[in-house]
Parts: structure tokens; sequence; C-alpha cells
């Protein structure tokens, strides 16, 4: 299995540009894609970290973009559904690629981390990114390699939390705030943390921003 990471500074999509001018971070997935009509569709889960007044800032930019065919939003969770043209989003979204982990999306940047059976499929998709120097910016190439399974996926499949970040999500799940008829609020949980509701709130999102595109079929 060979294993692509690379950092790019992407102008061209619809999201990216929008996290540096709002200061979010966007932990993005690709879930699907389709060509009709010279243009690939492409299926997207976007989980938001950064200011609630600038996630709503960046939701409404977002949506309105030409290129957005289907739009959903639920709090600081997006699924969206693109359509492009360029050949790098069908080589992006190739379905014998797969992500290990979600697209990091920050300050206007793209970090992906990529892994594939054949080197020649990533050494195309680079190539191709190469050739878009006036819309990709400050390409760099983090690696490309072969690895083993573990390597690429395992200490992937959920990502390390900050203690406080970590406590944070647990007291949540630990007191049914995420339950249908909720038992708890913000406030009687960061009474528990003996922190304030301010940074309660903080530490919940910056967790629930790691965690949930790890379980993307629950969001859709």
């Amino acid at each position: 299995m060979w294993n692509l990471k690379f950092k790019v500074k992407n102008t061209d999509i619809v999201y990216t540009p929008l996290t540096e001018k709002y200061k979010i971070i966007d932990y993005m997935y690709p879930v699907d894609r389709f060509k009709k009509d010279n243009k690939i569709f492409m299926l997207s889960i976007h989980v938001l970290d950064g200011e609630e007044k600038e996630i709503k800032k960046f939701t409404q930019a977002f949506k309105k973009n030409k290129k957005v065919k289907e739009f959903e939003k639920n709090e600081n969770r997006i699924v969206a559904l693109i359509a492009e043209e360029e050949k790098f989003y069908d080589l992006l979204y190739n379905p014998e690629l797969y992500l290990p982990s979600p697209v990091l999306i920050k300050d206007g940047y793209e970090l992906w981390n990529i892994a594939a059976w054949k080197r020649e499929i990533l050494q195309e998709l680079i190539s191709e990114i190469e050739k878009w120097d006036k819309k990709l910016y400050d390409f760099e190439l983090l690696q490309l390699k072969k690895g083993t399974l573990k390597e690429i996926y395992f200490p992937k499949i959920l990502p390390i939390l900050p203690p406080k970040q970590k406590q944070a999500f647990q007291f949540a799940i630990t007191h049914h705030y995420y339950t249908f008829h909720r038992k708890a609020n913000l406030g009687h949980l960061a009474k528990i943390a003996n922190v304030s509701t301010q940074t309660f709130q903080e530490n919940l999102r910056k967790a629930e921003a790691k965690l949930l595109p790890f379980f993307a079929e629950d969001i859709l």
C-alpha cells in the first residue's frame, strides 16, 4: 500500500479560501463522486471549528456559491454536493484512492493523506497538481512511500485528543448530553468539569471536530 501526503493552497474550490477569510478549520471527508454533463459532482462532509459567528459567515458564503448544488447544515456540520470540471478533481476523487483521515483545511491550505495500492495513481495526481500552478499554490510533497497497512490506516481510526478535550467529550457522553431528551446542558457539564461554560464549550467543540469525521455514516 502506498501513502501520499501533501499540502497545497487551493484557490479554486469553494470552501478552502473561506477558511482563510473567516479563520475556520474545516475537517473535510470526501464521500462519493459521479460524472454528469462533463462535470464531476463531489459529495463531502465538513466539520467546522471556529467562532460561532465566523462559522455562520463561512456557511452563508459556502452555500451561495454557484458550484454548490446541494447543501445541508446541522450546527457545525455540513454535507455538500459540489460540481467541478477540472481533471484534478477527477483524480483526487478516484474510487481507487481512500483517505485514512479527513482532509485538514486551514488558512486556505489543504493537508491531504491518501492511500492507494498503486504508486502510479498517486504519481499521476502529483503531476496534475503541478500543472495547476495558477490555482494551486505552494504545493509541498510531504510523503510518498510504501508502507504497511498498520502504518497507513490503523493509527488513524480515531484521533488522539488532548486531556481537556477528551474529558469534555467523556462528560458529554456520560451525562447524556447527546440523547434526544437532553439531560444536561453545557452550563451543568462545565460546573462538573470545574471550568467556565465558554471553556467547556470550546473543548467539546474541538473534540467533536476531530472525532465526528470518523463517524461519517452517523452524520449522513
